[in-house]
């Protein structure tokens, strides 16, 4: 028993570390700006068109226990060390800005915190290289929605992109 209580500090450091403290999300919420919004919380997700002339369309939208694990798992790998307002640029090959759109990502945390990372796609696929590993996680999530039946025949956004 007194080995039990004089480890005891030690094991409950390490079970806080290990599980205890898990730095999760909770949802996300994806803005194109302008135009769309998509809130991701397992298992009731929401696809928000926006429109000029109109009212707002919203779609309903499942994801299952593994979808968000991996969600989880890919945001622990490849989002999570980056710092909170991080911007990153997709510009073309030449550097040349020709338009583009704006997708923000707000992750909401188990721990009550928020991360926010800026996509700014000046026109290309070419990323700085200590952006790929986000890249990943942004092309998990499109597959993910296009993959999904209720969003195959969604309306586009009338609204100017920026």
């Amino acid at each position: 028993m007194r080995k039990f209580l004089k480890n005891f500090p030690i094991l409950l450091f390490l079970f806080t570390s290990c599980g205890g403290n898990k730095r999760g999300i909770e949802s996300i919420h994806i803005n194109f700006i302008g135009t769309d919004d998509i809130y991701i919380k397992y298992p009731t997700c929401q696809y928000i068109i926006h429109f000029y002339d109109k009212k707002d369309d919203t779609i309903k939208f499942n994801i299952s226990k593994k979808e968000f694990d991996t969600i989880q798992t890919l945001y622990t790998e490849y989002v999570k060390s980056y710092p909170t307002d991080t911007e990153i640029y997709l510009k073309d090959k030449s550097l040349v800005l020709t338009g583009g759109s704006i997708k923000k990502y707000n992750f909401s945390l188990n721990d009550k915190n928020n991360k926010i990372i800026t996509l700014i796609d000046t026109g290309g696929d070419n990323v700085d290289k200590e952006f790929k590993n986000f890249m990943v996680f942004d092309a998990y999530i499109k597959n993910l929605l296009d993959f999904k039946k209720e969003l195959k025949n969604k309306p586009e956004s009338n609204m100017p992109s920026f």
